[in-house]
């Protein structure tokens, strides 16, 4: 009988563990397409996209935990890097260089802080800086 009590004491904490609500996360994620050009398909136009740009910001309110963004693209992009803004700008992190050409690249950095409200945006570059070639954005706010 002790054991069955036991049981059953062991199973209600368990259950009131996975049913209890987690911490609030709001994390957002978008996709930035840049160079589209067109082909036809039997009558119809395809836009087919030069590239991707992949942004994801994991956190919640203010709070960013972590900023992350990767591109694939067509054609090699040579020496890219990643900066990522926040604040409408007011705030930047110039990732590193991806020194050669590849047809793709990631940039991950651990943030741990909180954000100004306004837009945190990551934006490709190409040619040490020299070239920008796409931007993706969310909305910061608490």
């Amino acid at each position: 009988m002790l054991k069955m009590k036991m049981l059953l004491v062991v199973v209600g904490v368990i259950s009131a563990l996975v049913l209890m609500p987690g911490t609030s996360q709001a994390s957002a994620y978008g996709v930035q397409y840049w160079g589209a050009f067109t082909v036809n398909v039997k009558g119809q136009s395809i836009g087919i996209p030069s590239g991707q740009l992949a942004h994801m910001i994991s956190g919640s309110g203010y709070h960013i935990n972590w900023d992350g963004a990767n591109f694939a693209a067509a054609a090699n992009v040579c020496d890219p890097s990643m900066r990522f803004t926040y604040g409408n700008g007011s705030y930047r992190l110039d990732g590193n260089v991806h020194w050669g050409c590849s047809h793709v690249g990631q940039w991950k950095y651990i943030l741990n802080w909180n954000a100004p409200r306004g837009s945190a945006c990551a934006e490709l570059w190409a040619k040490n800086w020299q070239v920008r070639i796409t931007r993706q954005c969310h909305y910061v706010y608490g």
